[in-house]
């Protein structure tokens, strides 16, 4: 697994035992508001028609194995 998936995968279970641990937090509205920033973030640099295009292919990849990155191949 990339380092970055490492960091992503540790910066939600961070969040969502925040949410646990919060009485006054939900954890579907922290995995709400992780998606919310994540795709403004992403709409900086992203079109509205890419980002549809990786949501519905991540989807479509939910549940297979493991994303693997390839970099220079």
């Amino acid at each position: 697994m990339a380092g970055e998936f490492k960091i992503a995968r540790a910066s939600i279970e961070q969040a969502v035992d925040a949410a646990n641990a919060d009485a006054g937090m939900s954890v579907d509205v922290m995995e709400s508001a992780l998606l919310n920033v994540l795709l403004e973030q992403m709409s900086t640099t992203r079109s509205r028609k890419d980002l549809a295009s990786l949501i519905n292919f991540q989807m479509e990849s939910v549940g297979e194995d493991e994303f693997v990155v390839t970099r220079g191949c």
